[in-house]
């Protein structure tokens, strides 16, 4: 057991007992170290969060128990449904494939997850059952677990990508200034993973497209939260905070991941926005958005040599670099191995492409892509009808967004937190009293019923 694992076992613990609701902020806390071990056995090591998971399992037990025992509906609506359904099926489905797909499709041509894309380029891996099929099984059914538990057996609100997102910048800002007095020995302990050296910005990860990631993320996020119309003032000052050091940390990560995912998730942003301005029937332009237009133009006009080398040439450079070479030859191989096993996959753990959704299309086949990518359309809907849970609906878009660019990781716990965020329902008050020393506020609603989302 690592230091950080002893902390986060004791922090869950406190909190479950003592107050519950801040459960979800020490448990977004632990997603900012999704490459970091907090248990090491045999060589193999456990990340953070799933060993935050596996506690909370293990102390929803009695709960889980008695509601079994006298079964109540907890009213959560469709959506909620819906988003366990999806996730109890993609479970089944990749135990399915995952136990059978290695041993049916035996001696194929792989990626092999531990080997990395770059050293088995013209040198494929043989595709055979291994301890990592296992091992991406168990975390995603704990991610399922987390999802699942979520709103039911403690609060759950969009906090819980906020204190994620704030953790990960904060602690990026400070290794940009104390960089030789991080501590490496204590972050970067998984046994397997090559650590990236100091040259570009990785935060708390193990490289810089991962921290590229959470930084379109943590931009969508706050992004959403500075121009919700009833955030206030102190909400929207922390946002200002927050996009000013993600606006730093992109430029000192340099990440291909973090540029186009921002670029596309902002169209994305401008198509929804004037969808619904031209549908308004008081149809206009706000002041701040024209003061925001003109901003942005002028910074573009007065540092285009400055963005034409961090975007374009940034680009040209990765275009014909070896890494995107054999990236691409990953995708490639990946969109063959769905072919050749009919669609059916070969199972998690056992081929590693470099795109999130060529991961899940020859790992799962196209049962586990369907399943999955419905669970991602009934969050983010859900999310959309929701305005307490719409910067979180957009940090999702953005988080899968830059995974199907350069992140092909499903046991990201940010993607299990991002779809908790999204579809735990918001609701008023219960008019059942509860204790404040379990709960922290008399206004949360019992542990078995969905929870409030508090701004």
């Amino acid at each position: 057991m690592t230091l950080l694992g002893i902390v986060t076992l004791v922090a869950i613990a406190g909190v479950w007992l003592i107050r519950r609701p801040w459960t979800q902020l020490v448990v977004g806390a632990t997603v900012a170290f999704p490459q970091t071990a907090g248990l090491v056995v045999d060589g193999n090591g456990f990340p953070l969060f799933y060993l935050a998971v596996l506690e909370l399992a293990v102390l929803s037990a009695p709960g889980i128990l008695l509601a079994v025992a006298r079964p109540r509906h907890d009213g959560s609506g469709a959506f909620r449904f819906r988003s366990d359904l999806l996730a109890v099926a993609l479970v089944v489905w990749a135990a399915v494939i995952t136990i059978a797909g290695p041993r049916i499709f035996a001696g194929m041509r792989v990626f092999d997850p531990a080997l990395g894309v770059d050293n088995q380029v013209g040198n494929l891996s043989v595709l055979a059952p291994s301890l990592g099929n296992l091992a991406q099984l168990g975390y995603l059914t704990l991610g399922v677990v987390f999802l699942l538990l979520s709103g039911r057996r403690f609060p759950v609100d969009t906090r819980l990508l906020g204190s994620a997102l704030w953790v990960s910048l904060v602690l990026s800002g400070l290794r940009m200034v104390t960089e030789p007095y991080w501590p490496h020995e204590q972050l970067q302990n998984m046994p397997g993973y090559f650590y990236a050296t100091s040259e570009r910005l990785s935060g708390t990860f193990y490289e810089p497209s991962v921290l590229g990631l959470y930084l379109v993320a943590a931009a969508c996020y706050f992004g959403a939260r500075l121009f919700r119309r009833s955030s206030s003032r102190y909400a929207r000052l922390a946002a200002v905070a927050a996009l000013a050091l993600v606006g730093i940390e992109f430029v000192a990560n340099g990440s291909g991941t973090a540029l186009l995912g921002l670029v596309i998730v902002i169209a994305a942003g401008a198509a929804v926005l004037l969808a619904r301005q031209l549908r308004s029937p008081r149809f206009g332009v706000s002041p701040l958005a024209v003061i925001l237009g003109t901003g942005v133009l002028a910074a573009g006009i007065t540092q285009l040599p400055a963005l034409y080398e961090l975007t374009i040439g940034s680009a040209e450079r990765k275009a014909s670099s070896f890494s995107y070479l054999a990236r691409s030859l990953a995708n490639e191989r990946s969109w063959e191995i769905f072919r050749e096993t009919a669609g059916l996959g070969v199972g998690l753990g056992s081929h590693r492409p470099s795109s999130l959704f060529f991961l899940v299309l020859s790992c799962l086949g196209i049962v586990g892509t369907i399943l999955f990518v419905a669970l991602v359309i009934v969050a983010l809907l859900a999310a959309a009808r929701d305005r307490a849970r719409t910067p979180a609906g957009w940090a999702l878009l953005g988080i899968l967004v830059s995974g199907v660019i350069a992140v092909p990781d499903l046991s990201m716990p940010v993607i299990w937190i991002g779809l908790a965020a999204c579809v735990v329902p918001t609701v008023v008050a219960s008019a059942r009293p509860q204790s404040q020393f379990l709960l922290g506020a008399s206004r949360q609603v019992p542990a078995l019923e969905p929870t409030g989302a508090v701004e």
